[in-house]
C-alpha cells in the first residue's frame, strides 16, 4: 500500500490510524484520522519509517507539527516517538488538504509555547500554559490571583498572614519554602485545580499567545467559552424550530 500510494502524484501525508494505549500521541490528545501536514512549518517528504526516525533521533529540540483534523489545522510541539501506527492519506483528503492550506498561518518556531486546554460539560474552557513561569515562583499570590485561583490563594495568603504575626523570620522561611514549591509544580498545581473544578483534558496545541490559544480552541469549539476572552462571544446555539413557533 506505501509503494502505490507513493507512486502517485501530488505530495504523501502521513495520517494517523491507531493510538498507543501509553504512548506520546495520547499524551498529546491526537487522535486516529489527523493528519501530519507540515514539520517545522516545511511540508514532509518522508515515508513512514524515515518520519519515525526523525521524531526518535533527528532533532535535538522539540518539532513543531502541523496536524490536520476535521477541517482545522492547529500545530504541537512533540519530540519522540509518537506511539502510533500511520499510513499514507489517500489522494482525494490529500487534495482537501492542499486547499486550505493556505488559510493556515506558519510563524517561527521559536515563538510557539505549548498550551492545553481543559473544557466542563457547558463548553467553558480552561487553558494551561506549560511554560515555566518566573512570576508563579517569585510572586506565588499574585500568580494565582492571575490563574483566578482561588482557594490555592485564600490557603496562600492566610499561610502567609499566620507566620508573620508569628515572626517576620518565619514569614520569609515560609515565602522561599512555597516558591520551591511553586518552582517545581505549579504547573501540576493549576492543572489539578482546573480538574478539582471539574474541566476536563480537551486539548494540547502549540500557540504563541493567550489569543490565539482561544482562537484555535474556538475554531474546533465555536460555542465554547472564556473568563478573559480575546476573540469576543461564543456563537450562540441555534434556536429550537418549536421554540421559534415553526
Amino acid at each position: 500500500m506505501e509503494t502505490e500510494t507513493q507512486s502517485q502524484t501530488g505530495p504523501t501525508l502521513i495520517r494517523l490510524v491507531g493510538i498507543g494505549r501509553r504512548s506520546l500521541a495520547r499524551d498529546l490528545k491526537l487522535r486516529a484520522d489527523d493528519v501530519i501536514v507540515a514539520i517545522n512549518g516545511a511540508q514532509p517528504e518522508l515515508d513512514m519509517d524515515q518520519f519515525e526516525l526523525l521524531m526518535k533521533t533527528g532533532a535535538e529540540e522539540e518539532l513543531l507539527l502541523t496536524i490536520y483534523r476535521k477541517g482545522q489545522f492547529f500545530d504541537i510541539l512533540a519530540n519522540g516517538s509518537l506511539g502510533s501506527n500511520y499510513e499514507f492519506a489517500k489522494p482525494e483528503l490529500v487534495e482537501e488538504i492542499m486547499e486550505k492550506l493556505p488559510e493556515h498561518q506558519f510563524k517561527e518556531h521559536s515563538d510557539y509555547r505549548q498550551f492545553e486546554a481543559m473544557r466542563n460539560i457547558n463548553r467553558h474552557v480552561c487553558i494551561v500554559d506549560t511554560e515555566y513561569s518566573v512570576f508563579a515562583v517569585s510572586l506565588p499570590a499574585f500568580w494565582l490571583l492571575n490563574q483566578r485561583m482561588w482557594a490555592p490563594l485564600g490557603v496562600v495568603l492566610a499561610t502567609y498572614g499566620v507566620s508573620y504575626v508569628v515572626h517576620p523570620t518565619l514569614f520569609m522561611l515560609v515565602y522561599i519554602l512555597l516558591s520551591i514549591y511553586f518552582h517545581k509544580a505549579h504547573i501540576q498545581l493549576v492543572r489539578g485545580y482546573f480538574l478539582y473544578t471539574e474541566h476536563y483534558y480537551w486539548m494540547k496545541f502549540a500557540a504563541t499567545s493567550d489569543k490565539h490559544a482561544q482562537e484555535i480552541c474556538r475554531r474546533f469549539d465555536p460555542r465554547c467559552r472564556f473568563d478573559f476572552s480575546h476573540v469576543g462571544e461564543p456563537e450562540k446555539k441555534p434556536a429550537s424550530p418549536l421554540a421559534a413557533g415553526a
